[in-house]
């Protein structure tokens, strides 16, 4: 089923849209500005400063907003309300800050440094007094960090059973547990590049698989994401010949997209059942969603005309925001996780991109 054809039926399922998100509006990079759309009225507020601003993401309870934006020495990273309110900038010198995420209390964003000598490092901000730090140890490179929600994952790590690193994990899981932990994609080699998952932690970067699996290939892996408890974590590999989504938990780790076609870019549902994700398996790139228990794939927003991309499940789950290009220039849509009719939630003048739902306030 395509796009609402319908003004009627448009104007109801836009009605029963609701809740804040966060994207990049613009056609020109250069140009591109942060805002904010309330998706029941399509009212936008504009957040940033549309100097080459990068995608935003939300802090836990959704109270704040970090996203990347040029500044004088390059990429700074700018943390604001979501009305646009309480702006405060993270700098580094001459580095230039990507990739922002929020740790699980909010006290701490982590990003990509690169800049002089250092070429794609993490970086640890306090967000409440701007003070910085290298993470991971000297020479690493790494893209695309994200923190563990909870340290569940790191009590499973067994110094005993591995003793080519047992010497690094006691400290390894004590700097875990007194500081917090991040994935990455860290990238190794010059000539040959390749990426594996590796665990950051304040003075260490150690590869992961290997930590929980014996006989670990080594495959390239990429774009790992822990659903919000820290049990499970989805990740990109292209074990089997592919690009694939593999979900590490409880029984191990499964190959969960299994398709002869690229899969990438895994989101996880708020109920970590399901990971929507990206795919070619319909001849374009479209958005379907697994049940991680069973390996079930189900289309969500596949065009034949069209590329639909970036999807972002609502706090409640009842929605899936995605980009699609069909009407010319990208705009963000909304469908329910079944699929079928989609709501167009911005307005066509000018490209949209990146869509992030605007998280539920935390409970005391």
């Amino acid at each position: 089923m395509g796009f609402s054809s319908s003004c009627l039926v448009a104007a109801l399922l836009l009605g029963a849209v609701s809740g804040e998100m966060a994207f990049l509006s613009g056609s020109d990079p250069a140009t591109r500005r942060a805002a904010v759309l309330d998706t029941a009225t399509g009212a936008v507020a504009p957040v940033g400063p549309g100097a080459s601003d990068g995608a935003p993401v939300w802090a836990p309870g959704g109270a704040r907003l970090a996203f990347s934006t040029k500044g004088e020495e390059g990429l700074e990273i700018r943390v604001t309300g979501p009305d646009g309110g309480d702006r405060r900038l993270l700098r580094m010198g001459e580095e230039s800050l990507s990739a922002p995420r929020w740790s699980a209390d909010g006290a701490k964003i982590a990003c990509i440094a690169e800049g002089p000598g250092t070429g794609g490092r993490v970086v640890v901000f306090d967000v409440a007094s701007g003070e910085s730090a290298f993470w991971g140890g000297e020479g690493v490179r790494a893209a695309r960090p994200v923190w563990l929600p909870s340290t569940d994952l790191m009590q499973a790590l067994d110094p005993e059973s591995q003793s080519e690193t047992a010497e690094k994990l006691a400290p390894l899981k004590e700097e875990a547990l007194r500081d917090g932990a991040l994935l990455a994609a860290g990238i190794f080699g010059e000539k040959r590049i390749s990426t594996e998952l590796v665990l950051v932690t304040r003075t260490q970067t150690v590869p992961l698989l290997p930590l929980l699996v014996k006989d670990s290939a080594r495959f390239a892996e990429w774009s790992v994401e822990s659903d919000r408890k820290g049990r499970q974590l989805a990740y990109e590999s292209n074990d089997g010949g592919d690009r694939e989504l593999y979900v590490l938990g409880r029984r191990g780790i499964t190959n969960v997209s299994n398709h002869r076609a690229a899969d990438w870019n895994p989101v996880w549902s708020d109920d970590y059942q399901w990971l929507a994700f990206e795919s070619f398996r319909g001849g374009r790139r479209g958005v379907y969603r697994v049940l991680v228990g069973t390996g079930n794939v189900l289309p969500v927003a596949v065009r034949e005309a069209a590329d639909c991309w970036a999807p972002a499940w609502s706090p409640d789950d009842e929605w899936i925001a995605f980009v699609s290009d069909e009407e010319g220039a990208p705009q963000i849509f909304a469908v329910g996780p079944a699929g079928g009719e989609a709501v167009r939630l911005t307005d066509g003048k000018e490209g949209a991109l990146a869509p992030a739902w605007r998280p539920k306030p935390e409970k005391d």
